[in-house]
C-alpha cells in the first residue's frame, strides 16, 4: 500500500490541539516565525496603511506565505495590537467591546476570516503579547493583580475574535521574564485564553523568554523556549533577529513548533532567506 501523505499544516495544528499531543508524534514541526510586516513590501505600502486594509493585508500575507514557503500565515504578530484594542475601547471607538474597535484589529480579524477560506494549505496563527508584556506596554506594573486581570480580559476578547475568524493557532508571547510576584495572577490571566483556544479546537502556545516561567504555563499549551534551554518535546522560541537564528540548535526531531519571541525584524529579502533556512532545517530531519 502507498504511504499516506503527511498531514497539512492545518492538520498538524489540529493535532497540537488534542490532549496529550503537544510533544509527541512524528509530524514535522510547524514553522511559525512571526513574520507579518514584511508583507507590506509586497504590496508597496507603508506599514500603517497596509495593516489597516483587510484586502491588502490578506493578499500580502498570502503572497508572503508563497514566497517564504513556511507552514503558517501569521495575521497578528505579538506587537502592540492588544494595546491598540484597549486604547480604542477607552476612546469609545465604534465597535469597542467587540475587540475590533481599532482599524488594525478589524483588518487583522477580517484578513484571518478571508484566509481561512482562501489559503487552505496554510495554518493561520494569531500571536498576541502576554498579559505581563501588555501591562508594560500600557505603562503599568505587571505585578499588579488588577492590571493583569484587565490585560487578561482584553487578550481574551482579542483571542476570541481571531479564533472565531478561523485561526488554528493562538500564541501568547512574553519576551521578558514574568515577575515572580505576578506568577499567580499571570497564570490566572492566561489560562482562559488557552482553554478558549482548545474549546475552539485550535492549538495554544505560550512563548517564553525565561525557562523558569515554563512551570506557569497552563495545561494543554505548547511551551516554547529559547533553543539553548528547550527540553525535548517543547517548542522553540527564536530571537526576533533572524541573524541570530541557530539552525544547528533547533533539534527539530522532537519540536512541535518553531516561532519567535516577537515580530521578526528585518526586510523582506533578509527574512525570506532566514525563513527558508529554518524551513529547510526542519524538513531535513
Amino acid at each position: 500500500m502507498p504511504a499516506s501523505s503527511p498531514p497539512s499544516a492545518r492538520g498538524r495544528a489540529r493535532l497540537l490541539a488534542r490532549p496529550g499531543r503537544t510533544g509527541s508524534g512524528t509530524a514535522p514541526a510547524l514553522v511559525c516565525p512571526l513574520v507579518l510586516a514584511q508583507a507590506a513590501e509586497i504590496e508597496a505600502l507603508p506599514a500603517g496603511q497596509f495593516l489597516t486594509d483587510a484586502t491588502k493585508l490578506a493578499n500580502g500575507l498570502r503572497a508572503l506565505h508563497g514566497a517564504f514557503g513556511n507552514d503558517v500565515i501569521v495575521t497578528a504578530a505579538a506587537d502592540d495590537l492588544a494595546a491598540c484594542s484597549l486604547a480604542a475601547a477607552a476612546a469609545g471607538a465604534a465597535g469597542a467591546g467587540t475587540a475590533a474597535g481599532h482599524p488594525r484589529v478589524a483588518a487583522a480579524v477580517e484578513a484571518t476570516r478571508r484566509l481561512a477560506v482562501t489559503a487552505e494549505d496554510a495554518a493561520l496563527a494569531a500571536a498576541v503579547c502576554g498579559p505581563a508584556r501588555l501591562a508594560v506596554q500600557l505603562g503599568r506594573s505587571p505585578d499588579d493583580q488588577a492590571t493583569l486581570e484587565e490585560c487578561g480580559a482584553v487578550l481574551l476578547a482579542l483571542a476570541k475574535a481571531f479564533l472565531e475568524a478561523g485561526a488554528n493557532l493562538l500564541l501568547l508571547v512574553e519576551d521578558e521574564p514574568v515577575p515572580a510576584a505576578a506568577a499567580s495572577g499571570w497564570r490566572s490571566a492566561v489560562t482562559p485564553l488557552v482553554n478558549m483556544a482548545r474549546f475552539r479546537q485550535a492549538a495554544a502556545a505560550v512563548v517564553l523568554a525565561d525557562p523558569a516561567d515554563a512551570a506557569l504555563a497552563p495545561r494543554g499549551a505548547v511551551v516554547c523556549l529559547p533553543p539553548e534551554v528547550a527540553a525535548p518535546g517543547q517548542g522553540i522560541a527564536l530571537s526576533p533577529d533572524p541573524a541570530a537564528w541557530p539552525a544547528s540548535a533547533l533539534r527539530p526531531a522532537g519540536v512541535p513548533l518553531v516561532t519567535s519571541l516577537g515580530p521578526v525584524q528585518g526586510g523582506f529579502a533578509e527574512c525570506r532567506a532566514a525563513v527558508g533556512m529554518l524551513t529547510a532545517a526542519v524538513a531535513g530531519v
